[in-house]
């Protein structure tokens, strides 16, 4: 717990120059962003579906495992990937659930600074609107697990499955946020799949599980 005191108190000392600007930015609209939350929020509020303490857990394990800290970005996370690009070349990942669901709502992928500046804009200006509990299940409503496979209903009955869908299964459509299913599953794709599987469930069975656990009683 004290490590995770530290974590929090480093982060807001870190992101409080750009919750600043984010607050900046929406009084005066610059770049049309206000339209661009609304359209979020307006995905957030329409979000009808409850998800599985399983899913929510496995989500957060997998793809932003310091949820409980941040206000939308992880400026740890961007840290991190920058060293990996300039020392070794590597491209990581440092996008949070918030960021995610921002981007897929968007539907803008370009490589450009500026669109990963708007991005985490748009992400803190939510994340102070809606719960991340709302975040992250309107995410999973909306979003891309592979080839015709846009949004969780394209991959289970909601209505009947979602409630009993076993937790193997919902590590595997996790999986898919990371490694989406081509139109014709290949051997490799499959390796990949199994390994994040694989992957998520050690991160769960890990003695620090106990932190997500927490995190996700608050939010729900």
């Amino acid at each position: 717990m004290e490590k995770e005191r530290f974590l929090r108190c480093l982060l807001v000392a870190i992101l409080s120059p750009f919750v600043l600007f984010v607050r900046v930015v929406e009084t005066r609209n610059f770049w049309g962003i206000r339209s661009d939350i609304q359209k979020c929020l307006e995905v957030i509020d329409s979000t009808k579906i409850e998800f599985p303490f399983q899913f929510l857990l496995s989500l957060i394990v997998a793809e932003d495992h310091r949820n409980s800290l941040h206000p939308g970005i992880d400026p740890i996370a961007v840290i991190r990937a920058v060293y990996a690009w300039l020392r070794f070349g590597r491209i990581q990942g440092a996008s949070t659930i918030e960021q995610q669901f921002v981007r897929t709502v968007s539907g803008r992928y370009e490589k450009k600074i500026s669109r990963k500046i708007r991005e985490q804009i748009i992400a803190v200006a939510v994340s102070r609107r809606r719960s991340k509990l709302q975040i992250a299940t309107a995410y999973l409503s909306i979003a891309f697990y592979g080839t015709k496979q846009i949004g969780i209903k394209t991959l289970i009955n909601t209505e009947i499955e979602l409630p009993v869908i076993e937790s193997g299964n919902i590590r595997g459509i996790i999986a898919r946020l990371k490694y989406p299913e081509p139109s014709e599953p290949t051997c490799q794709w499959k390796r990949k799949i199994n390994h994040r599987v694989r992957y998520i469930e050690n991160r769960e069975n890990n003695r620090s599980i106990k932190i997500y656990h927490d995190h996700l009683e608050k939010i729900t």
